[in-house]
């Protein structure tokens, strides 16, 4: 009996063994981590007027620390990559809204929108690598959480560490870029980039009217606010829907009437034209129940949404338009004295342009010259 006690006792640990290495092998294989790439494939029609576009989904960081899917859109320059591969920009596109069909391969107007940019980045040298963000994509959950700092700077990050295993072409410096909400999150990206993920070689940031210290106006509303038309601070119900899901530690609910409630939940499945039309007509007196400056929520909203000032490795160039409407001017000078008072290394150039033609009145050159001097493309 006692054999045959022995005999087991050595059959079963002999079937754990190989059970203990099988199962590591497996997940080693299939196990998620930020920057796994799930797939890759090429577009089956043009994009935006560009052709060799590709569409790669991959695992990034999501709220809470939650591993979640996300997609993006790969692009190389045409012919041969240079000794060491094409360098790689982020590009990070603007608002599109919050739904699972804004994103750029679901929305014909971003594609329209951000082709340009990735069309002058290729013929500078660069591959292009454009996240979506999170929740923009249909097997991305959403909503996606509008001007989240740390979930866009993860998905910029992992799109680019996935772009990396699908194209044996890339070289492993690169840099970001950005515009309006893809210039806050290009900052998010340049503060994360180096410590997230060091087996990249990051240079630097690109911001184009990048959106940043909008926390301060947004924490003003408050229920029976007058409502004034064009006011900035009257987008605030885009960052309540996105911040529904953002695993916070405060109920945005709580802080919303029902006719609130209902108008934010229907915000989070809009895309940008119907989301403006519902904007443009909102009363936000009328959505909130409690004052967003509240002491448990106003921490939690800066956390979300603000743009570190100190901490970046890397050099880091804002370009603003004189007349700009949608983010305006005194915003990002704000960040930049912050910058400065925090000894953060910048450069503002000042453009005249208004918010949506930035890029082409000067904007994208000025990127463009940045990118030669950190991230040489020949």
């Amino acid at each position: 009996m006692l054999h045959f006690a022995r005999a087991i006792v050595g059959v079963l640990t002999f079937v754990a063994a190989l059970c203990a290495g099988m199962p590591a092998t497996a997940q080693a294989e299939t196990a998620w981590h930020p920057g796994k790439l799930l797939s890759d494939e090429p577009l089956d029609r043009d994009w935006g007027g560009l052709s060799e576009v590709h569409r790669i989904e991959y695992v990034t960081t999501g709220p809470g620390g939650d591993l979640v899917p996300a997609e993006a859109v790969v692009r190389l320059p045409e012919g041969g990559p240079p000794v060491g591969g094409w360098p790689v920009v982020a590009w990070d596109h603007g608002t599109s809204g919050l739904g699972q069909e804004c994103g750029l391969t679901g929305s014909e107007q971003l594609e329209q929108g951000t082709a340009p940019a990735v069309s002058r980045l290729n013929d500078a040298g660069y591959a292009v690598v454009a996240p979506d963000y999170i929740g923009l994509s249909p097997g991305s959950p959403g909503p996606h959480p509008y001007l989240q700092t740390g979930t866009e700077a993860t998905a910029t990050v992992d799109a680019v560490r996935a772009a990396h295993a699908g194209f044996t072409v890339l070289s492993r410096s690169w840099a970001v870029a950005g515009v309006s909400q893809g210039g806050h999150a290009a900052l998010g990206t340049g503060h994360l980039a180096p410590s997230y993920a060091p087996e990249l070689d990051f240079r630097g940031t690109a911001a184009l009217a990048p959106v940043s210290n909008l926390e301060t106006i947004f924490l003003r509303s408050r229920p029976g606010q007058p409502e004034m038309p064009g006011f900035t601070g009257r987008s605030v119900p885009m960052v309540l829907a996105g911040m529904t899901g953002a695993k916070l530690g405060v109920d945005v609910d709580d802080y919303l009437t029902p006719a609130g409630q209902r108008f934010v939940d229907g915000l989070a499945v809009r895309c940008n034209a119907r989301a403006g039309a519902m904007l443009a007509t909102a009363k936000v007196g009328e959505l909130l129940a409690r004052p967003l400056d509240d002491p448990q929520f106003a921490p939690a909203m800066r956390e979300y949404m603000g743009v570190p000032v100190s901490g970046y490795q890397d050099p880091i160039l804002v370009v603003h338009g004189y007349y700009d409407t949608v983010v305006p001017l005194p915003l990002t000078l704000a960040l930049t004295a912050q910058f400065t008072q925090h000894g953060t290394r910048h450069e503002i150039q000042l453009l005249e342009a208004g918010h949506d033609d930035l890029p082409d009145q000067g904007g994208l050159d000025r990127a463009l010259t940045f990118l030669g001097q950190v991230l040489p493309a020949r």
